[in-house]
This record gives C-alpha cells, sequence and structure tokens, in this order.
C-alpha cells in the first residue's frame, strides 16, 4: 500500500506560522479580501498537487459533478474558505455569518440538564461552528483529535479561544486507555465530547467496512466502542457551508445509548457503523464540495 494512500502519513498543509498569518491578513483586510486571497492559493494548489486533483474529481464523479478542473479548485477553495471560519468560530465570532440551526434545542437540552454526551462529527462542512453555537448556548465542548494535530490544534485553541471559553483538547493516545479516561471525566463533568468519526487508519485492526457511495470503506470502530463503555447518548452533527457567509448546523439524536452485542460485537459494530455512513452520505450530497477528506478515501482501504 503506497504511503499516499494513509490520511495519516499525508503531510499537514497547515501551520501555526499560516494560520497566524491568515489571522493578520484578516485582521488587516478582512474576511472578504482573506477570501479572495485563499481563491489564488487554491488555484495554485489545484495546479501544483496532482494528488488533490485526483482525489478531488475522484470524488466529484462520485456525486455526479462534473470533474473539471474549475471544480477541482471550486472544491479546494471551498476546504480553505471554512479553515478560514473556523478561526472565527474558535474567537466565539459568530457576527459575520448566517446561522441557521436545526435540532440545536437537543444539544441545548443536554446543557440545560448538564448532562454529557458525544457529539460525532465527519471532515464534512465545519465542526467548529457547531460548537461555536454550543458555547454560545451555554455548552462546554471538549474536542478529541489525533495526536498528530493534537498540540497544534491546541496552541491555536490557546491563541484564539476567548478567555473563561477555552476548548479542552484531548489527545488520542496510541493504547486508548488515558483517551478514555478524559472522555470519561469531560463526560462526568456534563461535556459534549466531539469526535470525528469518519478517518480510519490503516494500521488500525478494529477498522469496521461500511457501503459509501457503492463503495466499500473503512470508519474506526473507536467512536463506537467509547460510547459502549460510557452509555452516554450519541449525537451527529453537520455545520454546512453555504458561499458566502451561511452555515446550516444540523444535530440529530443518534442513540440514546450504543449497546454492542456480546455474541456478535463485530455485527454490531458494523451496523452502528453503516448507519453513520448512511447519514454522513445523505449529507455529503446535500453539500458535496464541503467533502474535506482530500485523501485516496476508498483506495486507501481496499485491503482493510
Amino acid at each position: 500500500m503506497s504511503a499516499r494512500s494513509n490520511w495519516r502519513r499525508l503531510p499537514e498543509v497547515g501551520t501555526l506560522f499560516g494560520i497566524r498569518f491568515v489571522i493578520a491578513l484578516t485582521r488587516v483586510f478582512g474576511r472578504t479580501m482573506a477570501t479572495g486571497f485563499l481563491a489564488l492559493l487554491a488555484l495554485y494548489y489545484a495546479l501544483a498537487s496532482a494528488r488533490t486533483r485526483r482525489v478531488s474529481r475522484d470524488w466529484l464523479g462520485r456525486v455526479g459533478l462534473p470533474a473539471s478542473f474549475g471544480n477541482v479548485v471550486r472544491h479546494v477553495h471551498m476546504f480553505a474558505r471554512v479553515a478560514l471560519d473556523r478561526l472565527y468560530f474558535l474567537q466565539d465570532r459568530l457576527a459575520p455569518f448566517v446561522i441557521e440551526t436545526h435540532g440545536s434545542e437537543l444539544i441545548a437540552g443536554m446543557t440545560s440538564a448538564k448532562r454529557g454526551a458525544i457529539l460525532l462529527g465527519s471532515h464534512l462542512g465545519s465542526f467548529e461552528a457547531m460548537g461555536a453555537v454550543g458555547r454560545e448556548e451555554g455548552a462546554t465542548l471538549s474536542m478529541v483529535v489525533d495526536a498528530r494535530s493534537a498540540e497544534r490544534f491546541g496552541q491555536v485553541v490557546r491563541e484564539l479561544a476567548p478567555e473563561g471559553k477555552k476548548l479542552e483538547v484531548i489527545p488520542v493516545d496510541p493504547d486508548g486507555i488515558s483517551t478514555a479516561l478524559r472522555v470519561r471525566q469531560a463526560i462526568s463533568r456534563g461535556h459534549l465530547v466531539g469526535i470525528l468519526a469518519d478517518r480510519a487508519a490503516l494500521d488500525d485492526e478494529r477498522n469496521v467496512m461500511v457501503d459509501f457511495f457503492s463503495a466499500p470503506a473503512a470508519l474506526p470502530a473507536g467512536p463506537w466502542l467509547l460510547a459502549h463503555t460510557l452509555g452516554c447518548p450519541v449525537f451527529l452533527v453537520f455545520g454546512l457551508f453555504t458561499p458566502g457567509r451561511r452555515y446550516d448546523l444540523y444535530c440529530e439524536l443518534f442513540a440514546e445509548r450504543v449497546t454492542l452485542d456480546r455474541a456478535d460485537r463485530q455485527g454490531s459494530l458494523a451496523r452502528y457503523a453503516q448507519s453513520y455512513a448512511t447519514i454522513l452520505e445523505r449529507y455529503a450530497r446535500q453539500a458535496p464540495l464541503n467533502w474535506f477528506n482530500l485523501y485516496d478515501f476508498w483506495r486507501s482501504h481496499k485491503n482493510v
């Protein structure tokens, strides 16, 4: 299996210097000017990266859009624009956006009852938009982040998040034990714990195969194993971006409790993962250019 097929082996395209540069750009020229700069950057990136062109065209074909170079540029630009907006959401700056919520009362109910829950998101649209709205309504959010990105993400959070609204970052440790303990502690304190559940590692034997856009793909079993252990409610959340400044935020109850059958544990995992994949596909069809898994999502799992 080629190293380029595994998302964990891809180089990080964002650096703290780059993030700080974009922050400075928006502070001096505003979001509109920064968005224009990102259009030039998207054009350059689409020209320079054959891998990006290939995986974007593969995705465009799967969702029935023309796999043209122009659509590849629009796809990359969409990713860059949402990444820019994350910087606003981490600062709880909602004023520049038109935000429509669908099901936010579910999160408000958990917050008022001081009940912890797992929020399962994905690399579709913006998870941070939902987090900012949740914090606005009094929720406390903890975010489980892959260890490879945790330090950089944590630094960004420390620099940007408003005082008193710090976002707790929980890195995924290799054995998962300390991660599970920290998530349990957060849930017991009434936190909402965010987990992006759409990226599986090639070297993880707990991956679960699902049908996604009429092809086999692997998803991580970790979120379902964790939810089963904690016995807390699980919600699915999606923040879909429509240019130039609209976000539609969706929240729906996935399960009051994830229960794995002792006699058929693998079958139970597969059913939960497939249900998630089916719902993720529905939202991805609704906003196809919001798909930000810009790597070989299907090819990387052919031998899993």
